[in-house]
């Protein structure tokens, strides 16, 4: 009798410890690469088809103000995985091949990391890029202490490697001929939640789509060609995309069929991944966010009426699509106007986690649970961008940006100029009112000096960078 007492007693025990570690949510964090603001039918978009996404923010909530950290790919990553400013962290530019700043394992607690010591399993399944020395990597995802890396760049790919066999990621040795990359990427994710159901896990699907060069399996791309000449006229799609000199399948349109197609793809994706949790019960659990790394390049992506696009700090380069789905968190069909950035995923994730910080490591982002919960929340520190350009030497580019309640400043170096926007009301950036509001001006610079010396920001080596450019010409 003792015997079944204690039986039934331990496994009592059992059952509130197992239900207890049921309690922390699952975290599936899914990055596009360089898509823009205005690409997705929820944020307004009438050409490319959006469905599961559309549905995810009906299920969900949208954000209108959300923020990468930066406007290129290898710094808004780093502030991601960090959660601090990438001037802090030194990667203010996307890292090229065998470059020679990478985020040091020695000195970044990563956000994996951080989950890792709260009980979580974690995962990567795709782009990295904090480390481009593939021939003796020193900062990889698995030396950043990821449980699974999945998928991980084995050569610089920055101009795509989109179908099987793939060139530039050597770990995927199986798959079928014509396999595309994005399918494979989401197909791996099935796979991960199926094997980690029982536990709480932080899945980081970063995409590799939609960067150039723009490519897309024949039936899709076929299908959006035929809805762009059913939208402009017949033979309109060959005159821009069957251009021999059009190898990156670009072209000087905002509606792109190959674009079009490659978003296609990462929504049936997104459809694959909520329909597996809601097969193995996972569904009112986990968190599921969708987000960009930063905008579209400006000369053919929808970045829905914003200023510029990719590598640039006006609000095309930086603000972003954000969707999350909490059901038992998350009211459905919510739209939210807070004001956030994607420093501020690091924070929220411990929180959720009920994780504190590790002492001595540096957060520069504010969680946002509370808007998940439907809670007032106003961000009470201004956000910083800063874009020095040291890999593109980009000079016109070279900026540092701020933003504090409703006005953004953005200060660029090669010409001093200083430009002054009411984002609230002018979001386009089309009417600089810096010479009208000296005393915000003056406000806003002296804010901005103060953080770049807080954070040892690097100065844009602009008279060395033109130099160089001379002599190449």
């Amino acid at each position: 009798m003792k015997f079944l007492r204690f039986c039934l007693l331990t496994l009592g025990l059992l059952s509130v410890l197992f239900t207890t570690a049921q309690k922390k949510p699952n975290i599936i964090f899914i990055l596009a690469d360089d898509l823009g603001y205005g690409e997705l039918g929820c944020y307004g978009n009438t050409f490319n088809e959006t469905p599961n996404l559309d549905r995810m923010a009906k299920e969900g909530m949208r954000f209108t103000q959300a923020y990468s950290a930066a406007p290129i790919c290898s710094p808004a990553r780093a502030g991601f995985i960090t959660g601090q400013y990438p001037a802090r962290v030194r990667i203010t530019d996307f890292l090229g091949n065998e470059a020679p700043r990478y985020l040091d394992p020695a000195k970044y607690y990563t956000l994996n990391e951080a989950l890792s010591d709260a009980g979580y399993r974690t995962g990567i399944i795709g782009k990295w890029h904090l480390d481009t020395k593939f021939s003796n990597p020193i900062g990889n995802a698995k030396q950043h202490g990821f449980d699974e890396v999945i998928g991980s760049e084995t050569k610089y790919i920055a101009d795509g490697d989109y179908f099987y066999p793939y060139d530039k990621i050597s770990t995927y040795t199986t798959g079928a001929e014509g396999e595309y990359l994005t399918d494979r990427q989401f197909s791996d994710a099935v796979n991960f939640i199926e094997r980690n159901k029982s536990v709480p896990f932080f899945l980081y699907v970063s995409l590799y789509a939609v960067h150039t060069v723009l490519d897309a399996p024949d039936h899709l791309v076929k299908k959006y060609r035929k809805k762009f000449d059913a939208k402009y006229g017949a033979g309109a799609a060959a005159k821009i995309y069957d251009d021999p000199e059009n190898t990156r399948h670009e072209g000087q349109h905002k509606d792109n069929p190959y674009l079009a197609a490659m978003i296609e793809s990462i929504d049936t994706g997104v459809g694959k991944v909520l329909a597996a949790l809601k097969r193995l019960g996972l569904d009112e659990n986990t968190l599921v966010v969708f987000f960009s790394d930063n905008g579209g390049v400006p000369s053919f992506a929808n970045n829905a009426g914003l200023r510029l696009g990719k590598s640039w700090l006006y609000e095309g380069g930086i603000r972003e699509c954000l969707i999350t789905r909490w059901p038992s968190v998350i009211k459905k069909n919510s739209v939210s106007d807070a004001v956030v950035c994607g420093i501020d995923f690091y924070p929220t994730f411990l929180e959720m986690a009920d994780q504190k910080n590790k002492e001595g490591n540096i957060l520069d982002g504010r969680s946002i649970l509370d808007v998940f919960k439907g809670k007032k929340w106003e961000r009470d520190t201004p956000l910083f961008w800063h874009y020095v350009s040291e890999t593109g030497n980009w000079v016109p580019r070279m900026c540092t940006a701020v933003r504090k309640g409703n006005y953004k400043l953005l200060y660029f170096y090669a010409s001093k100029r200083v430009e002054l926007y009411n984002i609230a009301k002018d979001p386009s950036e089309e009417n600089n009112i810096a010479d009208s509001h000296p005393q915000i001006v003056q406000e806003l610079l002296s804010t901005m000096e103060k953080w770049k010396q807080e954070v040892n920001a690097e100065e844009p080596n602009i008279h060395a960078v033109r130099k160089n450019n001379r002599k190449k010409t």
